[in-house]
């Protein structure tokens, strides 16, 4: 962006937001609300996403966890999740997954169909059509939640499997 309309931007911003945000923000050590704007309409990201996003990934994968009453170590180990990568999610509310992580969790967490589906939606992914797919949906509505077990199938049928190089669930080197 051209410094100049940053700038008259900032100063924009700083005129017109409300000076008890302002000084909410500045008493709490953070930064003003984020706004954008669009033809004449002033729209607050912050409280938009904040009605519309919901429970993030790793806030439902806390929460999950808590209300199984399971060890973390338990469900990342039953996910041949690393431990690096699983405490990278649950520190960072907003940490952003690959679909084989929160699927390979979702069996770990014994979710019915509905339940894993609305997980992997939180993460922004959905269950298609594709032949591993359902592969994956067929496992998880017959409550097979053996990570294992789920790769020899899609080994078998010449899918992908969770965790191949590209589709890893550890951490990158």
């Amino acid at each position: 962006m051209d410094i100049k309309l940053k700038m008259r931007l900032e100063a924009y911003l700083a005129e017109n937001l409300f000076e008890e945000e302002i000084f909410a923000a500045e008493k709490a050590g953070t930064p003003p609300p984020v706004v954008c704007f669009s033809l004449a309409n002033r729209i607050k990201l912050d409280k938009f996403f904040e009605q519309n996003v919901g429970e993030t990934f790793s806030e439902m994968l806390v929460r999950l966890i808590k209300e199984s009453g399971e060890k973390n170590s338990d469900v990342y180990n039953r996910a041949k999740i690393d431990r690096r990568l699983f405490h990278r999610i649950v520190n960072n509310k907003n940490y952003q997954p690959k679909k084989d992580t929160a699927v390979a969790l979702s069996l770990a967490l014994r979710l019915d169909l509905d339940e894993a589906k609305d997980f992997l939606a939180a993460a922004g992914f959905t269950l298609s059509k594709s032949k591993r797919d359902l592969i994956i949906s067929f496992f998880i509505e017959n409550e097979i939640f053996d990570v294992d077990e789920l790769n020899d199938c899609l080994y078998e049928h010449n899918q992908n499997l969770l965790g191949d190089k590209k589709n890893s669930l550890s951490p990158p080197d």
